[in-house]
């Protein structure tokens, strides 16, 4: 049964780990690994994670997903949305993403930015209520979507949404 709740300094190796297995397949589609996920630090992320919000998700006793809602003003900037391999398809990113939405009641608007490369990125987050805003070339290769969710756009599944295993 999974659990979602704030991660603590004390977490930040491993969801580095977690994060950079995630992003793998993105740096090797994109043919570099000078993409953000995979060029932040531990360091950065304990930092994050003593000023922002993050959040892990547990199955039992290990981390097995984390997302990370980094705000400015009334805008919440969705970043490092990751899940183990093994522990994808089962709904967990979806809750990882729902959590960080509940977790700031007071923002306007949630936005994140996706690699248009991966098969899936832009249509999991469209499921979760967000919209393609933009799309921007970086480098030869990547397209990267804008991707936007206004607070109250949400479908009958999205902010009220239970965590899944809770």
């Amino acid at each position: 049964m999974y659990s979602i709740r704030p991660a603590s300094p004390a977490d930040a190796t491993v969801i580095h780990g977690i994060q950079m297995r995630a992003f793998a397949e993105e740096g090797r589609l994109s043919e570099t690994r000078d993409i953000p996920p995979l060029t932040e630090t531990v360091e950065a992320i304990e930092l994050l994670i003593r000023t922002q919000t993050v959040l892990a998700a547990w199955d039992g006793e290990r981390i097995v997903g984390s997302a990370r809602g980094i705000v400015d003003g009334d805008v919440c900037t969705l970043r490092g949305v990751s899940v183990e391999q093994r522990h994808r398809g089962q709904g967990l990113g979806a809750s990882l993403v729902r959590a960080i939405e509940r977790a700031h009641p007071n923002v306007r608007m949630f936005q994140l930015t996706t690699n248009t490369l991966v098969p899936g990125n832009v249509a999991f987050y469209e499921r979760l209520g967000y919209r393609v805003d933009e799309r921007t070339p970086f480098g030869s290769k990547i397209v990267l979507a804008q991707m936007s969710k206004r607070r109250g756009s949400d479908s009958a599944t999205g902010l009220e949404s239970t965590i899944a295993g809770r």
